[in-house]
């Protein structure tokens, strides 16, 4: 199936009416959710809870990378043991991944 640009631009102007909608209807139970996990006030102002909210959610997000990452490089090995040539990108990928997640983390801190 090929998408036209027409197609693209009738499906993106969807896609932004349908995310226009639930900000306008305010969901907040979602945001009350991440917010209370987050364990930002109710009151905070600016970036402030901008900021924490990132803090919270890069650091599980971190720890699951960190444990995915020997598991990806393994199975990149072994794919190119077996001739493929993807496999030194699974690894590099993997590795990317990791790198980058570290560098949000201390950017947020």
């Amino acid at each position: 199936m090929r998408l036209s640009i027409q197609k693209c631009t009738q499906l993106l102007l969807v896609a932004a009416a349908a995310a226009y909608f639930s900000v306008a209807t305010d969901n907040s139970s979602q945001v009350a959710i991440i917010r209370r996990a987050a364990g930002i006030p109710a009151n905070a102002g600016g970036l402030e809870g901008f900021v924490q909210t990132c803090d919270a959610l890069v650091t599980p997000c971190l720890v699951a990378a960190s444990a995915a990452t020997p598991l990806a490089a393994i199975g990149g090995g072994v794919a190119m043991a077996f001739g493929s040539r993807r496999g030194l990108q699974i690894v590099i990928t993997a590795l990317g991944i990791l790198a980058l997640l570290g560098s949000v983390k201390g950017i947020v801190a």
